[in-house]
């Protein structure tokens, strides 16, 4: 992939989407687990992306995404969450000066008891002066996401366009739909997957890129260890891997 497809990438992926609880006012609590496990912390997210499952109210995280992004999301309500993410830890490794901020907010509401319907925006800079990048990217970014499931086992369908600049340079709008799916394959691990494409060329070129690995874990932890595979449409014959790992604290 080419380095203006990989810088736009990476602020995608540090704009994951702040995922909300379903669960109405005055309801009990969720269920550990229909199989008496706890409750799958990391339910809201997946490898890359998220999912529209409940996270409760006052309930949230903090962590490294992929290695790249500092991120923390929380619970304002039962239905409203919000986020902030940031890679300029990753970026001070490689570079003297950098930025990167980024933010959204997302409103969710359940369908049935096992289908939820999310909606958020979000957006934010990232400054790179990778060889090849177009130095500060910004993005801004609306969202849709259906899942059907539970925190065991889930399938979701994101949509998300992106309008996204670099300084100096005309913006570009891209449609990036994804679909993940979580199974839990014991009460501290589970598999996850996830795959995406832009077809159109807007600031970057058009791409694809799908995601799988494992996820390990605890009632205050998650850990996601897994591959990405990513290649331009046209002019790339063979995809580029890049190792992928997550780690995230989660508290209630």
């Amino acid at each position: 992939m080419t380095p203006r497809c990989i810088c736009l990438f990476m602020l995608w992926l540090a704009l994951p989407g702040a995922s909300a609880s379903a669960q109405e006012p005055g309801e009990a609590p969720l269920p550990s687990s229909s199989s008496g496990w706890f409750e799958n912390p990391s339910r809201t997210r997946g490898l890359t992306g998220s999912t529209a499952l409940p996270l409760h109210a006052g309930e949230g995280f903090i962590g490294q995404q992929a290695l790249f992004a500092t991120v923390a999301e929380v619970g304002l309500s039962e239905r409203v969450s919000v986020h902030l993410a940031s890679a300029i830890p990753f970026q001070v490794m490689f570079r003297d000066t950098s930025f990167s901020l980024l933010g959204g907010i997302k409103l969710t509401t359940p369908l049935t008891e096992k289908l939820h319907l999310a909606f958020g925006v979000q957006g934010g800079s990232y400054d790179s002066d990778f060889p090849g990048s177009w130095g500060l990217y910004n993005a801004v970014a609306a969202y849709g996401t259906l899942t059907y499931g539970t925190g065991d086992a889930n399938l979701s369908l994101t949509v998300q366009p992106i309008y996204a600049w670099a300084t100096d340079e005309d913006g570009g709008l891209m449609v990036l739909p994804m679909l993940g799916g979580f199974l839990r394959m014991g009460e501290h691990w589970g598999l996850a997957g996830e795959a995406a494409i832009s077809p159109a060329r807007g600031i970057a070129d058009a791409f694809a890129f799908a995601t799988a690995g494992a996820r390990l874990m605890g009632p205050r932890w998650s850990v996601d260890l897994g591959v990405l595979a990513g290649m331009q449409l046209q002019g790339q014959d063979v995809p580029a891997f890049v190792p992928s790992a997550s780690f995230l604290y989660h508290w209630r």
